[in-house]
């Protein structure tokens, strides 16, 4: 045999050799990436309704959940507070064709369903209020602070200047409307049984001073 027939044989037996092993070593190669049955293979992607929620603004989702006739009073209190900080009532008013108003006398008529843990959120929900808007949020503002001092006086006490300010401006006129020695009379009285912080006792004495020239 010549050396170029043996140099092919040898190279042929080799090719084969590797073909076989290869073959035998990974036969199911093209499965890796399937994921076993009944297994997740990743996490859930977002469903169409969560993706569009995302993509709304903050008046947007009020507006839709107001709207949903599918929810309970308090379910829909409930959606709506979670959305409100930082919304712009002008804003909500044009989009949804002047229901603001209407919005925010809901949420006062539903109020018991308001959550205490929700007060900071309604506190800072005072951008572009002014009228009609002003004189119902102040009104809401007012109930949920009978209802529950020390939850809306941390909560004040915690805020920015600006919304802090504007938040115990709405209560004072609320309560204004009320006989003013009643009222601080209750005050005193809360105030009395309760371990104050600084800041928190400064919320007090500044409603205090509303209380005296609300307007």
């Amino acid at each position: 045999m010549s050396k170029g027939s043996v140099f092919v044989s040898v190279a042929c037996t080799a090719l084969l050799l590797a073909v076989t092993v290869g073959c035998t070593t990974n036969p199911v190669e093209k499965h890796t990436d399937a994921a076993p049955p009944g297994a997740s293979a990743g996490k859930p992607k977002p469903s169409a309704a969560n993706t569009q929620h995302t993509r709304q603004s903050k008046e947007e989702l009020v507006l839709s959940f107001y709207k949903d006739s599918s929810l309970s009073d308090e379910a829909k209190v409930h959606h709506i507070t979670d959305h409100l900080a930082g919304i712009q009532w002008g804003k909500l008013n044009k989009i949804s064709e002047h229901l603001s108003l209407e919005i925010i006398e809901y949420l006062y008529r539903q109020r018991a369903f308001i959550p205490s843990e929700s007060f900071p959120n309604v506190i800072r929900a005072s951008e572009g209020l002014d009228g009609a808007l002003s004189e119902s949020y102040a009104g809401l503002m007012g109930d949920l602070f009978t209802r529950d001092r020390t939850a809306m006086t941390r909560a004040l006490a915690n805020m920015d200047k600006t919304n802090r300010t504007q938040g115990i401006g709405s209560i004072g006129y609320a309560l204004s409307y009320r006989e003013l020695k009643e009222v601080k009379k209750e005050i005193q009285q809360w105030q009395a049984g309760q371990k104050l912080t600084t800041a928190e006792k400064d919320v007090i004495r500044a409603l205090f001073v509303k209380l005296d020239n609300p307007y």
